[in-house]
C-alpha cells in the first residue's frame, strides 16, 4: 500500500512533471518483445554445444585477437551526465544518491532540477538529448589513441538502453537523443577496423534505485525503470533477471559484438543459474555469429570455470599465465569538469605495465552530455596515440617475457582497486615484453644520467646481438656485462614519456631474476616475496592448483605426506621471516618447512568456516645469495590433509 504521503508527491510529480515525460506514461513495454526475446534465448542456449553449466562452460577459449589487442576504450555516457559535469563526486551513483536526503547528490539535485518529489530520475531523460554525438568523430578518436577494440556503455546501472531496443521503452531510440547511439558507433567503430563491444551494468539496477521507491519509484507505472519495489537487498525477481538477461540477447543478435562486459553485480545480484545462463547463451550464439568472442567480468568464483576477468581501477602484481583485463578511466567515470585526469606519462606506465603482465587495458573516457569529449581528454588520447606511434611494435601483438620486470618500484597490492595504492614509477622500472625474435626492455622513466642497466639481461641471460631505440636511428652504445646491460641513451628523446629498446639475441632468459616455471629469481628490491601456487613445484599428479573463493591454492593432499617446493634464486645473501597461509579444514595440521640449512616447524589450527585462512609465522632463515635455493614444505600429519588449501609462503626481509 502506498502510503498518503506518497500519493501525495505521486499526485504532484504527475502535475508538475508532466510536461518532461508526458511521452513516457503509456504503461509497461510490450510482454511480446520480452516473451520473443526469452523464446529466442531459450533457443540459443538448446542448441549448444554449450550447456548452462560450469563443466560445459569451461570449455570455451579466448580469443586470440584479445591478447593481442591490449587497449579498447569505453564510455560511460548517458542520463547521468546531465549531473555530472558540476555535481558531485562518484556520479556513477548520482541515480541512487538523488533519492537519499542530506546526500550531496539530493541537494544538488534539488537546485538544479527539482526535488526529487516532483523530479525524479525518470524525468531527466527527456533533457539527455545528445545533440552534439557524432560516431564517426568518437571512432576517430578513439582509432587515433590507438585503441583496437571500443564501444560504448550500453547500459549503465539506470537501467536506460542505448540502443534501438524492443524490450525497453527506456531506450535511446524511443526518448532522449532519439538516436540508435550503439548502432551508430558499431558501424563507425568496426569501419576503422577496430573490434566492437558493448559493456552491460544494468543487473545492479535491483539495488540502485532502492532508495527511489520512498519517491516515485513506487508507482508500478514505472518498475520497468526502477525495478518492481521490494525491500532493501531482496533477491532479485525471476521478471527482472528474464529481463536483465534479455536486453543481453537483444543486443547479441541486433549488433553483434566482438566482446561483452559485465559490472561487479554479475555473481552480487544476478543469480547463478542466470549466471549460466547467459554464458550458455552467449557462447552459443557465438559459435553461429561470433567464434572469436570473448566475455569479461569481475569474479574470481566465476573466473575458475570461464570467461576474462577483469580489474577495476587494478591490475595483476605478478605475470600470470591467462589474459586479462584492466578496466580505468582517464577521469571520473562520468566526466566531471572538477575531476583529476590521469597524466600521460602516468596512463601510459599503467597500460605498459598491464601488457607486461599479459593483460589488456579498457580505458573509460566520458563525454559532456551533449556527446562532445572535452578537451583534457582529447589531449590525454592524443599524447597516447602518438606514443603507441612510435611505440606499438613493443605492445601489440607482443606476448610476456618469462619476467614481467625489473627495478625499484613494487606494486603494493594486486587486483580490484589497487591502483589506489600505486607509487608512481622511477628511472630504473623496466617492463618486458616479446614479439617474434625481438625483446623489448621498456623504461617507464628516462633515468637521470645517460645510461640505463638492466640487471636481467646481464651475460648469464645470453648473448645479445643488437640494442636499437624505438623512434630513434641515433648510435647506440651498449655493453653486457657480468652484471647488467648497459645503455648509453641518445641526448635526443623519442618521446617524454616511457622509452622502449629492442633487442635481439637467441634464447634470451633472465639472467638473476629468473623465472621458469619453477624457479623465481629475486632481486635486491624484493623485499617482500610472496611464493604462489602458480610457481610451485607439485611432488604428485594429485596435488593441483585450484581457485577457492577467489584465492588459488594448492590442494589435493591424501594420507601421504605429499611436499611442495619452490625454486629460488637470491641475487644477495640475506636474513628472511617465514610465514605461511593455509586453510586446514579436517582438523589441525603440522608441517615443517625447509629453507637452505634450516627447518622450521609450524602447526595451523582446525578452520572455522570455508573463508578461515590462517597465516602461521614460523622463524628467520639466513641465505646466500648467487646459488639456486629451495624452499619446500613437507605435511608432518598426514591425516588431516585432506581438507587443507595451501595459499602462500611469504619471505620477508628482515631489513
Amino acid at each position: 500500500m502506498i502510503r498518503p504521503i506518497l500519493r501525495v508527491r505521486l499526485r504532484l510529480a504527475r502535475l508538475v512533471a508532466a510536461p518532461a515525460f508526458a511521452l513516457l506514461a503509456s504503461g509497461a513495454p510490450a510482454e511480446p518483445a520480452l516473451d520473443f526475446e526469452m523464446k529466442r534465448t531459450d533457443a540459443t542456449i538448446a542448441a549448444g554445444p554449450y550447456a548452462p553449466d560450469w563443466t560445459s562452460l569451461k570449455r570455451h577459449t579466448d580469443p586470440e585477437w584479445f591478447r593481442d589487442a591490449k587497449l579498447g576504450i569505453y564510455t560511460h555516457w548517458g542520463p547521468i551526465s546531465l549531473a555530472s559535469r558540476d555535481g558531485p563526486e562518484s556520479a556513477q551513483w548520482y541515480g541512487r544518491h538523488m533519492y537519499v536526503p542530506g546526500n550531496a547528490s539530493y541537494l544538488f539535485h534539488q537546485r538544479n532540477f527539482g526535488d526529487p518529489s516532483r523530479v525524479g530520475y525518470k524525468d531527466l531523460i527527456p533533457r539527455f538529448t545528445a545533440e552534439r554525438f557524432d560516431a564517426e568523430a568518437w571512432a576517430d578518436l578513439f582509432a587515433c589513441a590507438g585503441a583496437k577494440f571500443a564501444g560504448p556503455v550500453a547500459v549503465h546501472h539506470d537501467n536506460f538502453a542505448m540502443w534501438d531496443s524492443k524490450i525497453t521503452r527506456w531506450n535511446s531510440v524511443g526518448m532522449g537523443p532519439r538516436r540508435d547511439i550503439a548502432g551508430e558507433l558499431a558501424k563507425a567503430i568496426r569501419a576503422r577496423g577496430m573490434k566492437f563491444i558493448a559493456t552491460f551494468h544494468h543487473g545492479y539496477a535491483w539495488r540502485y534505485f532502492e532508495p527511489a521507491f520512498a519517491f516515485d519509484a513506487a508507482d508500478p507505472q514505472w518498475a520497468d525503470l526502477y525495478s518492481e519495489p521490494h525491500a532493501p537487498n531482496a533477491p532479485p525477481t525471476k521478471l527482472f533477471q528474464d529481463r536483465w538477461i534479455a536486453k543481453v540477447s537483444e543486443v547479441l543478435h541486433r549488433y553483434e559484438p566482438d566482446l561483452i562486459w559485465f559490472d561487479f553485480e554479475l555473481d552480487t545480484v544476478i543469480t547463478p543459474e542466470y549466471q549460466r545462463r547467459m554464458f550458455a547463451l552467449a557462447y552459443n550464439w557465438a559459435e553461429q555469429h561470433r567464434p572469436e568472442f570473448a566475455v569479461v567480468h569481475k569474479h574470481r568464483s566465476i573466473h575458475q570455470h570461464t570467461g576474462i576477468i577483469d580489474f577495476e581501477r587494478g591490475r595483476e602484481d605478478r605475470l600470470v599465465p591467462y589474459p586479462w583485463l584492466t578496466d580505468t578511466t582517464v577521469g571520473q567515470w562520468f566526466h566531471q569538469e572538477a575531476a583529476r585526469f590521469k597524466s600521460p606519462n602516468e596512463l601510459v606506465d599503467i597500460f605498459v605495465d598491464i601488457v607486461s603482465k599479459n593483460g589488456c587495458m579498457l580505458l573509460n573516457v566520458g563525454p559532456h552530455a551533449d556527446g562532445s569529449f572535452p578537451d583534457q581528454a582529447r589531449r590525454v588520447l592524443t599524447a597516447l596515440g602518438d606514443w603507441i606511434e612510435v611505440h606499438g611494435e613493443a605492445i601489440f601483438s607482443t606476448q610476456p617475457w618469462q619476467l614481467f620486470g625489473e627495478g625499484p618500484t613494487r606494486q603494493v597490492k594486486g587486483g580490484g582497486f589497487s591502483e589506489r595504492a600505486d607509487q608512481g614509477f622511477q628511472p630504473g622500472d623496466v617492463r618486458f615484453t616479446t614479439r617474434g625474435d625481438a625483446l623489448y626492455a621498456i623504461g617507464l622513466e628516462w633515468p637521470e644520467g645517460v645510461t640505463i642497466a638492466i640487471r636481467s639481461l646481464a651475460r648469464p641471460a645470453g648473448a645479445i646481438e643488437r640494442v636499437s631505440l624505438l623512434g630513434s636511428s641515433a648510435p647506440l652504445p651498449w655493453q653486457q656485462t657480468a652484471d647488467a646491460l648497459v645503455v648509453t641513451l641518445p641526448a635526443e628523446r623519442p618521446s617524454e614519456l616511457a622509452f622502449a629498446l629492442k633487442i635481439t639475441g637467441p634464447s634470451l632468459k633472465p639472467a638473476f631474476a629468473v623465472r621458469t616455471e619453477t624457479t623465481i629469481g629475486i632481486e635486491p628490491w624484493d623485499k617482500a616475496v610472496v611464493l604462489r601456487p602458480a610457481n610451485a613445484r607439485l611432488a604428485d599428479s594429485s596435488l593441483r592448483v585450484e581457485t577457492k573463493g577467489g584465492r588459488e591454492v594448492v590442494t589435493g593432499w591424501s594420507d601421504a605426506p605429499m611436499p611442495v617446493a619452490w625454486g629460488l634464486h637470491y641475487r644477495e645473501a640475506g636474513t628472511h621471516e617465514v610465514s605461511v597461509r593455509i586453510h586446514a579444514l579436517a582438523g589441525p595440521v603440522e608441517f615443517t618447512v625447509t629453507f637452505h640449512k634450516a627447518t622450521l616447524p609450524g602447526t595451523a589450527p582446525q578452520a572455522t568456516g570455508p573463508s578461515d585462512f590462517v597465516t602461521v609465522e614460523l622463524g628467520r632463515v639466513a641465505v646466500p645469495g648467487g646459488v639456486p635455493l629451495e624452499l619446500v614444505l613437507r605435511p608432518v600429519s598426514p591425516a588431516n590433509w585432506r581438507g587443507v588449501s595451501l595459499e602462500a609462503v611469504f619471505l620477508n626481509d628482515v631489513n
